[in-house]
């Protein structure tokens, strides 16, 4: 893991899995950076695409009204 690097480079690791859990380790990691102390966190929540991606993703794109491929071209000066 990330997290067991950066404790083999001498730096706190953490691995966050929750919402939860990465509050905590970045409140943990705002406070020990105060006194002098570097905190990687690893964030693990979820391996799903978010919105607006999934949503999108295997669709066909649409075109826009209006816009012509010519539109795309370099524009002079």
């Amino acid at each position: 893991s990330y997290a067991g690097i950066a404790q083999a480079c001498g730096v706190q690791g953490v691995v966050a899995t929750t919402m939860q859990g990465l509050t905590d380790a970045l409140a943990t990691a705002v406070k020990d950076q105060q006194n002098g102390k570097t905190t990687f966190i690893e964030v693990m929540l979820n391996q799903e695409m978010g919105e607006p991606f999934r949503r999108d993703a295997m669709t066909t794109p649409v075109e826009v009204a209006g816009i012509s491929a010519a539109d795309m071209r370099p524009q002079k000066v």
